[in-house]
């Protein structure tokens, strides 16, 4: 089609064309917000899927934890006094350096 012929049928076809131009306006102003509101909701179902995933894993992982805490293993005490407490056995010595500069 060339551009006289587009002109052409604009103007035989001018109240259809605005009647179809109104109503998608309409639309969009009543449900734009909608959509805008719809796709921050899913985003947000996402985040929130991804970090309650993050969550079970932890729950699982401290779960894990509290159980051989409860059983008393003297090898997993004393694993744990070592690393997070820097703790040492009573016949132990413990040297320090300094870091090299």
């Amino acid at each position: 089609m060339n551009t006289q012929a587009i002109t052409d049928f604009i103007i035989q076809n001018k109240k259809p064309l605005l009647l179809g131009t109104a109503l998608v306006v309409v639309v969009i102003f009543f449900l734009g917000s909608s959509i805008v509101s719809l796709v921050h909701n899913k985003l947000e179902l996402r985040k929130l899927t991804r970090q309650s995933v993050q969550l079970d894993k932890e729950h699982e992982q401290l779960t894990a934890t509290m159980a051989l805490l409860e059983k008393d293993d003297s090898a997993y005490l004393e694993k744990i006094a070592r690393t997070q407490y820097n703790m040492i056995g009573a016949d132990e010595v413990e040297f320090r350096f300094q870091p090299d500069k």
